[in-house]
């Protein structure tokens, strides 16, 4: 009896674990990360500036300070293009998080002469926008 009743337990502790740890895993930062990369790409800045709003206080809640820091300078940012810019210094932080994780595309844009995440390969340029959404090109595909 005293072996099932620790069985349990550690069966209870495994399954709320897992879900804790889903819940702060740093990579479930990417989705939303993903967002604002998609608000760039349909040249909407105020929506840019929600989603990063949202994702610096989810980044912050999960301890990851440098992306928290970097997803406020998009928030922060006048405008479209200063948004695009501090994007750069945010996909760098997300890139390196990216290549831990499983199913995503590492992009580059070499008029932009930086990288970005995606979950799918079709090129969507959140540094360009409208104007040149197709350039780039997968640089990798991450293995997690």
């Amino acid at each position: 009896m005293k072996a099932f009743r620790l069985l349990l337990a550690t069966l209870a502790a495994m399954a709320g674990g897992a879900s804790v740890h889903a819940a702060d895993n740093p990579s479930a930062l990417i989705p939303r990360y993903e967002k604002i990369s998609a608000t760039l790409v349909a040249d909407n800045f105020t929506d840019a500036q929600a989603a990063a709003r949202q994702l610096a206080a989810e980044a912050a809640r999960l301890h990851r300070d440098s992306i928290a820091s970097s997803a406020q300078a998009v928030a922060r940012a006048d405008d479209l293009a200063g948004a695009r810019e501090a994007f750069k210094t945010f996909s760098t932080e997300v890139v390196a998080l990216a290549k831990h994780t499983k199913g995503y595309f590492i992009l580059t844009c070499p008029m932009a002469q930086a990288d970005w995440v995606q979950s799918t390969r079709a090129v969507a340029n959140p540094y360009l926008g409208k104007d040149m959404l197709t350039c780039g090109e997968v640089k990798e595909e991450t293995k997690g």
